[in-house]
């Protein structure tokens, strides 16, 4: 399993490619797939050993050959010939996406409420249905016969909500009751049945990695995990992440959703670096439109200076050809990331941030998706698609107004142990979380933490029980009135009203100060009949509702918002946002001149050495960059480190810098797309 700390570039060639014409793949050449691998100057590639059409690229025994391949075992040939060239070869494989076991075995399909079975092109078979599991098994192992190093498992998800006889049936059994007809986050039966979808996937995960394990134990074993943003539709848990050795997926979600989705799958990834996969191509919906080398480089330097393995997907013509011209470009990109990717390998970081965000999957419920019947239910889709949720959305908000204070901060997940470090704590909506988690929180801000908690923070356990008050009740200083907002309410500041947009619970304050209470509209939100302004909701009566209040909490501090408005991204929101964050977070860049909100600052610590590694990613919203000129930065360090020198990746020269009273100061004269500094003590 060592292959993966040392290869920080990656790439995989997407083969979707039917055979319903015999000259698709017909001209596919394992030696020059292999030759414009190598070209492009990655480290590994992931090879195509099944594709979603269910197509095998091998001669497999139980499922179907490919027929433009005409008998030849195109998999195999270039799985050694990728090794021959000192190339790290990965298998693909891909489950429930999988056509040719939904139309071999059709009792084994997944169905939806309304007996749907597919979506489009996509067939889709149930993870509980034994049957599937064994069919996946048998493919797995003939793959793994195979010298790969590892196998990426795609598409461990669900793509619908499945009500065939199979999961009916275990869920039954499981919970003695039936499927329920509606979504509803405060219902014990739906959220029984939501928890069984996502044990089931889990269950299915470990058994293929069980699988492989048995077979291969020095491979790597990694699932499909993009769909950590996606909410709780699609089932993923920590589950998946412990089936995995390390986090892995793509992302279509661009630059915001890259800078938040990097963090988390470091958070969640076992061993280390996690990948980041991006498509050369805008979406993989479109098979020609190229992202600019701007963008892909900035892709790549976004994850390296989290710490991770950058990764970039192409996608195979129908007959089986590449284009060269994409591999010598990607060629002159990993050149000019080789001094980054070299830096950050040496050293095999983590990040070390005093301001943690907290990230739940099981929190990732859309909440104005209750009271919705499965029959009348409209999202479907997979991971390639963007979908909106709640929480995340609230996140990616909180990022933005980090990102645009160069505050580096880390994700704390429920596999997060260690607190060590960390001086303030967001949780954003964080609910629906096991009592050792809320635990977590309170010893974090009794010990002498900063707690800032939003919305519906505590108000569940991973059960969806409802005790009549938060957990943290405690540590908040507020009670909860067990009444909600509409879809709009208001913090009624001395001189202004700032909006709120999502479902909150009403709170009134016992021991905290409340600095704001909650404005609520006159008129139900969206009532066709009686309203104050035709178009809009306007503040009505303030109420005695709390909407920010502080707390003293043993030795630390609790704020608490009422609502998700440290996550709108509206200018009067992430003004006020942005300046209550600057007075109470801990400063990272003390002083700046010539860089912008759109600058990235991350901070790393090396896991070889007693270095520090501090990256500058400029990426702007229109590209290409303007470069920045004439930056200086003033940092604040945690503890007493004393620097000795500061290398550039770029270029490997050292750069000049002043350190006093903890302060460390330094000037960098130009900056295009980005920089990694080494800070060495």
């Amino acid at each position: 399993m060592s292959w993966i700390e040392t290869c920080y570039s990656r790439l995989l060639i997407d083969n979707h490619i039917t055979d319903l014409k015999p000259e698709y793949m017909s001209r596919f050449d394992p030696q020059e797939y292999v030759r414009l691998v190598k070209l492009s100057g990655v480290e590994s590639a992931m090879v195509y050993a099944c594709d979603h059409n269910g197509n095998c690229y091998y001669p497999t025994q139980c499922g179907h050959i490919h027929r433009g391949l005409r008998g030849r075992d195109g998999f195999g040939e270039t799985v050694r010939g990728l090794k021959a060239a000192g190339i790290v070869p990965i298998a693909y494989y891909t489950v429930n996406y999988h056509n040719d076991s939904a139309q071999r075995f059709p009792e084994c399909t997944m169905r939806d409420i309304n007996g749907q079975t597919h979506s489009g092109r996509y067939h889709f078979s149930c993870p509980n249905q034994p049957r599937i599991l064994e069919f996946y098994k048998r493919q797995i192992t003939e793959i793994l016969r195979y010298p790969v190093e590892g196998i990426f498992i795609d598409m461990t998800f669900w793509p619908m909500i499945c009500c065939c006889d199979a999961c009916r049936a275990k869920f039954r059994r499981v919970s003695g009751m039936e499927i329920p007809w509606k979504i509803d986050w405060k219902d014990s039966q739906w959220l029984a049945f939501q928890r069984f979808r996502e044990d089931s996937l889990a269950d299915f995960a470990k058994k293929l990695t069980q699988t492989v394990r048995q077979i291969r134990p020095d491979a790597t074993v990694t699932h499909q995990f993009s769909p950590v943003l996606h909410g709780r539709h699609l089932g993923q848990t920590v589950g998946i992440a412990e089936a995995s050795d390390y986090a892995s997926g793509d992302f279509y979600g661009g630059r915001r959703q890259q800078r938040l989705a990097v963090k988390v799958f470091d958070a969640y990834s076992t061993k280390k670096p996690f990948e980041f996969m991006t498509s050369r191509c805008v979406t993989l919906y479109d098979h020609t439109s190229a992202k600019s080398d701007d963008e892909l480089f900035l892709h790549a330097l976004t994850t390296l200076a989290n710490g991770g393995a950058y990764f970039f997907i192409d996608a195979i013509n129908p007959d089986g050809t590449l284009e060269e011209s994409f591999y010598r470009r990607l060629q002159a990109l990993n050149g000019k990331l080789a001094p980054f990717k070299n830096m950050i390998a040496s050293h095999r970081p983590v990040p070390s941030a005093e301001v943690g965000i907290y990230f739940s999957m099981n929190s990732c419920v859309s909440r104005r998706s209750s009271g919705i019947s499965l029959r009348e239910l409209k999202e479907s889709g997979g991971n390639m698609d963007f979908r909106k949720n709640d929480v995340v959305e609230e996140l990616l908000g909180i990022t933005d107004l980090l990102q645009s204070l160069h505050i580096p901060c880390r994700i704390i997940t429920e596999r997060t142990e260690d607190y060590s470090g960390l001086k303030a704590l967001i949780a954003a909506n964080a609910d629906y979380l096991p009592d050792t988690e809320y635990e977590k929180f309170r010893s974090f801000t009794a010990s002498g933490g900063l707690f800032i908690a939003t919305g519906s923070t505590s108000r569940f356990n991973d059960k969806g029980q409802y005790s009549g008050n938060f957990i943290l009740a405690d540590v908040f200083g507020v009670n909860d009135s067990g009444r909600d907002t509409e879809t709009c309410s208001y913090l009624a500041l001395p001189d202004r009203f700032l909006s709120s947009d999502g479902i909150s619970p009403l709170a009134t304050a016992s021991t905290a100060k409340v600095h704001a209470f909650v404005n609520l509209p006159d008129f139900p939100v969206n009532d066709p009949v009686h309203y104050a302004s035709i178009h809009s909701n306007p503040p009505g009566k303030t109420t005695v509702f709390a909407g920010l209040t502080e707390h003293q909490y043993g030795r630390g501090k609790c704020f608490r918002f009422h609502s998700n408005l440290l996550g709108i991204r509206r200018h009067s929101q992430q003004e006020f946002s942005r300046n209550f964050l600057r007075v109470h977070l801990p400063p990272f860049v003390t002083e700046s001149e010539n860089l912008p909100n759109s600058t990235e600052i991350t901070l790393l610590k090396s896991t070889t050495s007693d270095s520090l590694l501090l990256g500058i990613v400029n990426y702007q919203e229109e590209l290409p960059n303007i470069p920045l000129l004439g930056i200086h930065l003033t940092i604040r360090l945690a503890g007493q480190d004393k620097i000795r020198k500061i290398i550039r990746a770029s270029d490997g020269r050292e750069v000049a810098f002043r350190q006093e009273n903890g302060l460390l100061s330094f000037e960098i004269p130009r900056l295009e797309n980005g920089e990694i500094l080494e800070l060495q003590k």
